[in-house]
């Protein structure tokens, strides 16, 4: 008898009405706040400082670009990488391959230069030169894991191709044939 309580037990438990309910995985998260500019977006971006942890810079790339643009969307697991960030505004129809002033241009994965997580640009201006080509004025931080931020940077870039070529700035040495993913835009 006790045996046959017990299976009746075992049967009812791991039936649906008593199972525990499984967690829907999390969606990127949608924000209005991703159309959005912080009123002082800039304004306190230049602070840079020897970080305490793991002695790197702050703000890293990502935190930059992220108050430049005042872009608060995709938070959380997503700004472990700067190609994880693309991926989520991606998902939230955020992204273009087009470039545009005060967008985020995200690099993709460069393990030679060990930025094998990508890597983050603001862009200041834009100037279409025909065709597929684009040339664009970038800023930047801890690109030298120094602790420095590099402005009025110029690119070319081909749009069709995704690939940056800088032309100034300390990448300009080898910096010629870098894979982009896109750009992030309001």
């Amino acid at each position: 008898m006790k045996r046959v309580a017990l299976v009746v037990a075992l049967l009812l438990l791991s039936s649906p009405v008593w199972a525990k309910k499984k967690a829907k995985p999390k969606q990127p998260e949608q924000c209005m706040e991703c159309l959005e500019r912080a009123a002082d977006a800039g304004k306190n971006c230049y602070s840079l400082q020897p970080g305490h942890l793991f002695h790197r810079c702050e703000p890293q790339s990502l935190p930059y670009a992220r108050c430049r643009t005042g872009n608060r969307c995709c938070r959380g697991n997503y700004e472990l990488s700067p190609i994880g960030w693309y991926k989520c505004e991606d998902t939230n129809g955020h992204t273009s391959p087009t470039p545009a002033g005060g967008a985020v241009l995200i690099m993709g994965d460069n393990s030679r230069h060990r930025m094998n997580t990508g890597h983050v640009f603001y862009v200041e201006k834009v100037a279409h030169k025909g065709g597929n080509a684009w040339e664009l004025t970038l800023s930047h931080t801890n690109y030298d894991r120094k602790c420095h931020i590099e402005t009025n940077v110029l690119a070319q870039y081909d749009q069709h191709t995704k690939i940056l070529a800088m032309k100034t700035g300390h990448w300009s040495a080898w910096g010629k044939d870098l894979k982009a993913l896109g750009f992030i835009v309001k």
